[in-house]
């Protein structure tokens, strides 16, 4: 597990996100009315930057293909086998810490291999 200060917490006030480079890879860090989550940013579906979906209760919604997953379990909504990885992320005084449990796989950086589904929507 490795541990980084990702900035301060007045800089993600509730009801935003961001995503940033810690650890050796993209993480999406999101307030919700006050509550801490972190995610890999890149969607499993087409890639795009998680950051920019919506937050609606638990769910987050892809801005691109409009895919949802729940924030806090990392569960696939649109597609099961789509699941987020989760990060841990706290505040500590005013500094915003993540903390990121393994290195991005082989896998991780590898081209998206997909099970004989239509994935279009």
């Amino acid at each position: 597990m490795s541990r980084h200060v990702v900035g301060k917490a007045r800089e993600l006030p509730p009801g935003l996100s961001r995503s940033l480079w810690a650890g050796g890879r993209r993480v999406a860090l999101f307030n919700c009315s006050g509550e801490l989550f972190a995610t890999d940013a890149s969607c499993p579906h087409m890639g795009a930057d998680l950051s920019n979906g919506t937050v609606s209760g638990d769910t987050l919604t892809c801005a691109w293909h409009h895919w949802q997953f729940n924030l806090r379990t990392g569960e696939g909504l649109t597609r099961g086998w789509a699941c987020l990885k989760r990060h841990r992320l706290t505040r500590e005084g005013e500094n915003l810490i993540l903390e990121i449990s393994a290195a991005p796989s082989e896998a991780d950086s590898a081209e998206r291999i997909y099970p004989d589904e239509d994935i279009s929507e």
